[in-house]
């Protein structure tokens, strides 16, 4: 591992020792402070300073002065006397700084020449310890008098920390394997080491095409074991054995251990109180440290003592207390109910956790093979994670099982999903769905099933009939078809429908809503869509980035989702480069979960955005890799006329382009898909081509589905097509207000291309080259109708900054000292923007700039 991370805790140490300070560095074991010490070292050493590294040890604490033993200039008579070891350092105090690594260990010797170098001496000092509180009280005083600076070790950043896993497995892993370990490495690089060494070396860390797939819970080393084995040394063995049942069952009523013990685990900082008044461990590690060295005897006593406490009384109000005691019948092979394991399986599935779902279902059918549910549960999870053959067996048997309508309904449902995300293929989907409503009576079965027709009509880009939102949501089917009249909302409007349906949506029961696959994250997907068709694009942004990162630590598997999502809204926004990073990382993450068959819709994206980027091959490579059966998808449309278009506008076919994206947009007004042809619509406009078609197509869109995305669309195309210049400057400004910067650049180009000096003056017109030209600079990447194939821009980043500081009235010297370079530099820069602005002076220079703010 670089020491990038611990550079910055090295610089605040040197400026520290530099004025003369001595420090005391805490942090938990293995957070760094020994390599800390030795970076400081180092940059000290090649200052030209005098920087003894002494550390202290267990095992030599024995030894008076012993640790002094490797400092130069201290000969072997200097060692007999601790004031003979502190008059030399004395009498090099200005050239020296001591370094004291786990200050805990020293013996009492040397103990007192650190106590006196620091408070008497005054000599500069950097010690370390994992903890003031229980350091040598000595050094305790040190702190209390003034003589020492306590700075504290930080865990490493989750960007660090997710570097050096990466670093360390020499790839990527998949999100549910890097979020496990880094939560269990708790920012801590000694730990997040060992930890994936020690799940390497126990194969519990494996290689796949999806990145490092971790397979159970991470694994440690010896080196680790022993780390987390000094926090039980002092504990008795009831202690120890009453911290192994709150491990074994992950959380535990607050009297399920007995007072003494509960008071020596929380004096030993090993339990914490949750939320709701239980117990659970403080330290991620400690748990795997207790039930791999618990006796297998003792190991199976507590599994069945804490699965009886999980589902006894006190646990009642808590369901995930009943889950987890399935989940250690499922483990340890104890009995269990099959009603519970099934429960438990379709929780796992809806929580993304098809592993376990998939291991529960199949401990159901070991008993029943005729148990419906459980054929049900299986196939899903086994779809979810690939297994596609295996899923079409268990999906078989379930419809042969299935004898009452809800059962039918259910199973067809769950068919669909298969064929319909699984393997894209919304034709056959569909098909599954109309085969099962032919023979199903019960309306609310029926409009359930009428529902999934018209959702996987409009994935295989086929004409559908509006999707009604159920009556009731009680069930898991009333959920799936709530969610799914959302959804649909947002992709045909009106948007003031899927507005009302969203309080119906949130209200969802949380149990409930868990047994719907990513039914929380298709929830957060359709507020977000909300959002962004209303038009507030930047706060759209802000809210899919924090989706992204709240996903990598509580849902890994909807990463991909978002990050889909957050490509789309920059491709077609603001920044082609971003969408492209954004969706290679969707379809990387999407090969290894995708529960809303969101892969070729991500791959199309990739390619749009590696076209508007200047990658074609990869572009074509993404294209060719979208399945076949996902071809007439409108998201996959849409995206693949976008890069088409833009090849045929590179090419100098602008007209052929605006005809497809034209053709394209009616097709998706056919097939329901609103907002989608509005976009795809809104790069015609942006082209200044078929202008009046556009713009009545833009309004007709805006009429059907509303909100302020189209709305504004509308006004756009209808400014272009009738020359209107200050509403097409309102467009401009609206558009950068709302982080639409594409459409603002694309606006300002339009108006600066005009040549009616009627309409608008040639200062005018400059003064949007000028500002459309600025915002090309902050971003480059940038897909600009108005502007390709052409990327070259009129000034540079640099020659902005300085032409809009001197507009603001700030001196040259001024300029020079902002931009931290020299006044010739300065002037050279105005007097180069100047000639490409043909502007001789500053006053004409804010004259230019002004209207370009608006």
């Amino acid at each position: 591992m670089t020491g990038a991370p611990h550079q910055d805790g090295v610089r605040r140490l040197l400026e520290a020792v530099a004025a003369g300070r001595a420090l005391i560095l805490t942090g938990p074991g293995g957070g760094g402070k020994s390599y800390t010490l030795q970076l400081t070292q180092d940059a000290l050493l090649a200052a030209g300073k005098s920087a003894p590294l002494i550390a202290g040890h267990v095992s030599g604490s024995s030894v008076p002065l012993g640790v002094f033993a490797g400092v130069k200039k201290l000969s072997a008579t200097v060692l007999e006397s601790p004031a003979a070891v502190v008059d030399v350092f004395a009498r090099r105090r200005s050239e020296t700084v001591l370094l004291v690594d786990d200050v805990d260990h020293l013996d009492d010797a040397s103990l007192y020449v650190v106590t006196q170098l620091i408070s008497t001496t005054r000599l500069p000092a950097v010690l370390t310890t994992r903890c003031l509180n229980t350091a040598p009280q000595c050094i305790q005083d040190l702190y209390d008098g003034g003589h020492l600076i306590e700075t504290v070790r930080s865990p490493l950043a989750e960007a660090e920390a997710r570097a050096l896993v990466s670093d360390l497995v020499g790839g990527a892993l998949t999100p549910r394997a890097l979020s496990e370990i880094l939560a269990a490495g708790d920012g801590n690089p000694l730990h997040l080491r060992e930890i994936v060494r020690g799940s390497l070396a126990d194969g519990r860390l494996t290689q796949t095409p999806h990145g490092w797939e971790l397979i159970g819970s991470p694994a440690l080393t010896s080196r680790l074991t022993s780390l987390t084995a000094e926090r039980f040394e002092r504990l008795s063995a009831t202690n120890v054995e009453a911290a192994t049942f709150i491990a074994m069952a992950g959380e535990c009523p607050y009297d399920a251990i007995s007072d003494d013990d509960r008071s020596a685990l929380a004096r030993a900082d090993v339990i914490e109180l949750t939320d709701c008044g239980w117990l659970r461990l403080s330290h991620p590690l400690d748990a795997q440290h207790l039930l791999s060295t618990c006796p297998s005897a003792l190991r199976h006593e507590i599994t069945h003592r804490a699965i009886d406490v999980l589902r006894g009384p006190s646990a009642a109000s808590r369901p995930h207390a009943k889950r987890q005691a399935d989940v250690l019948s499922l483990e340890h092979g104890c009995d269990f109910e099959i009603s519970s394991m099934i429960a438990l399986g379709e929780y796992a599935l809806g929580s993304f956790d098809a592993q376990l779902a998939l291991r529960a279902a199949t401990a159901v059918l070991e008993r029943d093979p005729d148990a419906l549910h459980a054929r049900r549960t299986a196939g899903l999870a086994a779809s979810l994670l690939g297994h596609t053959e295996t899923a079409d067996v268990h999906f078989r048997m379930a419809t042969s099982l299935a004898r009452t309508d809800d059962e039918r309904t259910s199973v067809a449902l769950a068919r669909a999903q298969h064929l319909g995300v699984r393997q894209y293929d919304a034709t056959a989907a569909r098909e599954v769905v109309r085969e099962a409503l032919e023979v199903v009576t019960d309306p609310t079965s029926s409009a359930h099933l009428q529902a999934a027709i018209q959702r996987w009509a409009a994935v295989a880009g086929q004409s559908h009939e509006a999707i009604a939102a159920p009556e009731e949501a009680g069930s898991l089917e009333g959920v799936v078809s709530l969610i799914t009249a959302g959804v649909a909302g947002v992709i045909t409007g009106p948007l003031h429908h899927t507005t009302a349906l969203l309080p119906r949506m949130r209200e969802v029961p949380a149990e409930l809503l868990a047994l719907v696959p990513g039914g929380g994250s298709l929830v957060e997907l359709t507020e977000s869509m909300v959002l962004s068709y209303s038009g507030d694009v930047l706060a759209t942004r802000r809210r899919l980035s924090q989706a992204i990162t709240a996903a990598g630590v509580e849902e890994p598997e909807s990463v991909g989702v978002w990050e889909y999502a957050l490509g789309f809204l920059e491709f077609l926004s603001a920044d082609a480069e971003q969408a492209y990073l954004l969706g290679r990382a969707a379809v990387a993450h999407l090969s290894w979960r995708d529960s809303t068959g969101l892969m070729p819709a991500a791959q199309a994206l990739t390619a749009a955005a590696a076209i508007a980027t200047g990658r074609d091959i990869e572009a074509r490579m993404a294209l060719d890799a979208v399945p076949e059966a996902a071809a007439q998808d409108p998201k996959v449309v849409m995206l693949r006329t976008w890069a088409d278009a833009w090849q045929a506008s590179a090419e100098r076919r602008a007209d052929q382009g605006a005809d497809m994206l034209l053709e394209t947009a009616r097709w998706l007004m056919t097939v329901q898909h609103t907002y989608f042809a509005g976009m795809i619509a809104h790069c015609v406009a942006r082209m200044g081509r078929r202008t009046a078609e556009t713009a009545a197509l833009l309004r007709s869109a805006s009429e059907l589905a509303g909100g302020g995305l189209l709305r504004l669309f509308a006004s756009h195309a209808h400014a272009v097509a009738n020359h209107d210049v200050p509403a097409l400057e309102d467009v401009a400004s609206d558009a950068t207000e709302l982080g639409l910067r594409t459409t603002a650049a694309d606006t300002r180009l339009w108006l600066s291309h005009i040549t009616d000096r009627r309409i608008i003056s040639e200062a005018g017109a400059r003064r949007h080259l000028l500002a459309a030209d600025e915002m090309r600079v902050r971003m480059p990447t940038m897909a600009l109708w108005n502007a390709a194939p052409v990327r070259s821009t009129l000034l540079t980043e640099r020659e902005h900054d300085v032409v809009r500081l001197a507009a603001d009235r700030y001196t040259t010297k001024e300029i020079a000292e902002i931009n931290n370079v020299s006044v010739n530099t300065v002037t050279n820069q105005l007097a180069s923007a100047f000639r490409k602005l043909a502007v001789g002076s500053r006053a004409e220079l804010r004259d230019l700039l002004h209207a370009g703010r608006r």
